[in-house]
């Protein structure tokens, strides 16, 4: 019976071989785009977790406020009454880049001085980091406002060089950047990652997001030893203002990559109804 059913299929696969191709190229289509969004998936999420580290570095800690930031004094305080000198201010915000082709780009505000133990942006030290600074006006950067660092494929993309301006919107406002050196990043991934990245100082970018006086967060890098952190965070604990909340960097990380979860899902769900489809 078995034996006489194998050679019906046979006999009727034969008689439409079309058919057939249609069949095995319709179940190849659908394996091909679960394999590729599968890919995707993965790259996107790897690019996500580079573009994290890139912004957190290498900070075990941060300080981070309510939508309205924190007051820039507390980082002062910080300094001075903690001693804790292993801390950097951060100004974080979104602006449009009409000559970018409307991409938005995200604003980084850092205070140069204090960012070697936490990126290597403006020439600290390590090789775990995601990108260096090349032809960069330092001296610039510090002092002149209105500056900014980009990343080198961006800037070749659309034709930037150093001295050149750089026009942004934020809201119903226009300003403008001048880029003094470019982001270079070590791989792929991290090109993808630091693609819309833009570095300024933190006065800068305050008076750029309308956020004068204001931090977005404090990075903070405590001491391996338990019995150490555990003095530095009782000392942070008894200066830090209502609303202001002392985290760690992979908190953050796992809040936004549970945002990011449910469109995977939707990904993988969609990739798998194409292989269904395939097969009928």
């Amino acid at each position: 019976m078995n034996a006489m059913l194998l050679r019906t299929s046979l006999r009727y696969l034969l008689r439409h071989p079309w058919q057939v191709g249609l069949c095995v190229l319709g179940v190849a289509l659908g394996v091909a785009v679960v394999v590729a969004i599968d890919l995707a998936n993965a790259s996107a999420q790897r690019a996500f977790e580079i573009s994290s580290e890139s912004v957190a570095g290498r900070a075990t800690h941060q300080i981070v406020g309510g939508p309205n930031g924190l007051d820039e004094t507390l980082y002062r305080t910080i300094r001075l009454e903690t001693g804790l000198r292993s801390s950097a201010p951060l100004v974080e915000g979104y602006v449009n880049a009409p000559t970018l082709d409307g991409r938005t780009m995200q604003v980084l505000g850092v205070d140069p001085l204090a960012e070697a133990p936490f990126r290597s942006y403006l020439g600290g030290a390590g090789d775990d980091v995601a990108a260096r600074t090349r032809a960069v006006d330092l001296a610039a950067f510090m002092a002149q406002p209105g500056t900014a660092l980009m990343a080198e494929q961006t800037a070749m993309r659309y034709g930037l060089e150093p001295s050149d301006m750089l026009e942004v919107r934020i809201g119903g406002r226009s300003a403008e950047l001048r880029i003094v050196g470019v982001l270079a990043a070590n791989d792929d991934l991290s090109r993808r990652a630091l693609e819309n990245l833009l570095i300024t100082d933190v006065a800068t970018a305050q008076e750029l997001l309308g956020s004068v006086g204001r931090l977005s967060r404090i990075d903070l890098i405590l001491a391996d030893d338990q019995q150490i952190q555990m003095q530095q965070l009782a000392a942070l604990a008894a200066v830090l203002p209502p609303g202001a909340e002392l985290t760690r960097p992979a908190a953050r990380s796992n809040a936004l990559e549970q945002m990011t979860r449910a469109f995977e899902l939707n990904l993988t769900a969609l990739s798998l109804l194409a292989l269904i489809v395939g097969m009928f």
